[in-house]
């Protein structure tokens, strides 16, 4: 998984949270927090064809609300059917409507709802293009045997 960003983020960040000196029982949800992160993509990622790959892939966002929000209605769109430029717009689409940011120092929340959407389709094409420049695994067969001449 040399080319896999996300997975060497989250196994960065779970490095990161084993070294900071905390609690034990906050050092301890971080870290199981941080290593799910991990696993999750591990496990996407092993999985051999694309549709299998997405079931684990979910869309969620911070600083877009007053919690962290899960966008349930654009990961719905992507389900059952190809993951293409049509798809990724109105998954985008209903990612902005899933938010509800506050107008504040960083920006109006107007502003904040459409890069919400600009980001969740930057990440999905992101995430594809990962997905689809992965090699094929070479299948297995025998040598063919070589034939002397007479």
């Amino acid at each position: 998984m040399k080319n896999f960003r996300t997975f060497n983020h989250a196994v960065s960040f779970y490095r990161a949270a084993r070294a900071l000196e905390l609690p034990a029982h906050l050092r301890d949800q971080l870290s199981r927090a941080a290593s799910s992160i991990a696993l999750n993509c591990a496990e996407a990622r092993g999985k051999d064809s694309l549709k299998d790959q997405l079931r684990f892939f979910r869309i969620a966002m911070g600083s877009v609300g007053t919690t962290p929000i899960r966008a349930k209605e654009a990961e719905a769109v992507l389900r059952g059917q190809p993951v293409k430029g049509d798809a990724i717009r109105e998954a985008a689409e209903k990612a902005k409507q899933a938010v509800d940011p506050i107008s504040d120092f960083r920006g109006s929340a107007a502003y904040k709802k459409e890069m919400a959407g600009v980001f969740v389709r930057r990440a999905l094409e992101k995430a594809l293009e990962s997905l689809t420049a992965r090699k094929p695994k070479p299948k297995q067969t025998r040598p063919t045997p070589r034939r002397r001449k007479k």
